[in-house]
């Protein structure tokens, strides 16, 4: 039975040179593993014997771990603990709890406690204040929520006959609609709901995670900062670009995105237009840049695919953040294909996309993991000749590197290959 702590010496084995406790009873007996009990000795906390190759541990070793214990339940430090250690053993007093000094230490620390409750308290405090002004600011946010703007109205059309939208139960307040019905004589159909566009394809996303709920044991630190490196690649093109007065589409958000983070320094009169999967993560961008870029004209769609209700050839730029390379993996037909029909003549595209060596075990995982993918999609010239294909030529591109380990989300990734993230640009070939 423990008593204040302390084992009582019944406990203890006796040899030639005195009581002993070998190391694992001793951190048994005041429930520490048998590391913690090295640790202690490793920093002097503990002084045992040692006899042979093993630590014997003597009834000092017993008064000096019930202190040990006692003190950190008062929330002494380690290093607090061996200087109290340290005084005890230097004036060989064991009686430590009559001495001054030891009394005017516990003062001293109820004192720092004290200090600490109240910063604690303090720190709650501005937790709770903080919690209630972001919860404020949203219901603010909510109150003064952007519609679609109406300079977007001429360029909505049926993504099937290409008839011109008509819109019907319009709420529009200055600039803004903020509710709609937008029909189409073929049958069409589609809606305007708190100034986000719904197309009527709607599905759920085919990829199993989002930007917004990213867990890194899932996706390697090492893969995220060269999707990074890219994207400020992208940004630099970009800049490149007169973007005064154009219209630039940026789709499939919720896998990766490049143009919200340098919003701040792109030109103030250009629009944007949005589209993702999920409508949290669509009135999750919204909500942040309506807060930052309240200026902006921007179009939010909430959509499946590629096929979007928009005007053939009524976009100038086209970013692609790694969606080429996503959409290959759940569908046959080609993304280009797709979102070329609406890209203007002299457009160009700027993207990111990732693919593997010829012959890579990952291409043919990519093939068998997923039911549908295009045959030649993650393949080291897939871009290449898809942009060919279609009429654009990549004029410029950087290997922003490679990985080994982008993360357990990649599935089809085989562990000893190189997994390349390329950033390029792409412009059309046929002028007007």
């Amino acid at each position: 039975m423990k008593k204040n702590g302390v084992t009582p010496f019944f406990a203890l084995t006796e040899s030639a040179g005195g009581i002993f406790m070998k190391i694992g009873q001793f951190a048994k007996n005041f429930n520490v593993s048998i590391d913690t009990v090295r640790h202690y000795i490793e920093k002097g906390l503990l002084i045992p014997e040692k006899i042979n190759t093993q630590f014997q541990m003597n009834t000092i070793c017993l008064e000096d771990m019930a202190l040990i214990n006692e003190l950190k339940l008062y929330r002494f430090s380690l290093k607090e603990i061996h200087k109290i250690l340290s005084f005890k053993r230097i004036t060989n007093n064991g009686n430590y709890r009559n001495m001054s000094y030891f009394r005017n230490l516990l003062v001293e620390k109820k004192m720092q406690l004290i200090e600490e409750k109240n910063q604690i308290l303090n720190a709650i405090h501005s937790i709770d204040t903080k919690i209630n002004t972001d919860t404020s600011e949203n219901l603010e946010q909510d109150n003064r929520n952007k519609g679609v703007p109406l300079l977007f109205v001429p360029i909505l059309s049926c993504p099937y006959c290409q008839s011109r939208l008509s819109l019907q139960n319009a709420s529009i307040l200055g600039d803004q609609i903020f509710e709609g019905n937008l029909f189409c004589s073929c049958g069409y159909q589609s809606e305007i709901k708190k100034g986000i566009l719904f197309t009527s394809n709607l599905k759920a996303s085919p990829f199993k995670y989002s930007i917004y709920e990213i867990d890194l044991k899932k996706w390697n630190p090492n893969f995220i900062s060269l999707l990074e490196k890219s994207k400020l690649w992208m940004y630099n093109e970009l800049t490149q670009q007169l973007i005064e007065n154009k219209i630039v589409l940026e789709t499939n958000i919720e896998m990766s995105m490049m143009l919200p983070t340098y919003l701040s320094s792109l030109s103030k009169n250009t629009s944007y237009i949005f589209t993702c999967y999920s409508l949290e993560w669509i009135k999750t961008l919204k909500q942040s840049i309506e807060k930052l870029h309240p200026d902006l004209s921007v179009l939010y769609i909430v959509n499946s695919d590629l096929h979007l209700p928009l005007t053939h050839h009524s976009i100038d730029i086209f970013i692609d953040s790694i969606s080429f390379s996503q959409y290959s993996l759940i569908y046959k037909e080609s993304p280009v294909q797709i979102l070329k029909q609406y890209l203007k003549n002299n457009s160009c595209i700027i993207g990111n996309a990732v693919f593997y060596e010829a012959k890579s075990k990952s291409l043919k995982n990519i093939q068998s993991i997923y039911p549908t993918p295009n045959p030649m999609a993650f393949q080291p010239y897939f871009l290449d000749e898809e942009l060919q294909k279609h009429h654009f030529t990549i004029s410029s591109k950087e290997i922003a590197g490679f990985t080994k380990n982008p993360g357990s989300y990649f599935s089809y990734h085989d562990e000893n290959e190189k997994m390349y993230l390329l950033a390029y640009r792409a412009a059309h070939s046929i002028s007007k």
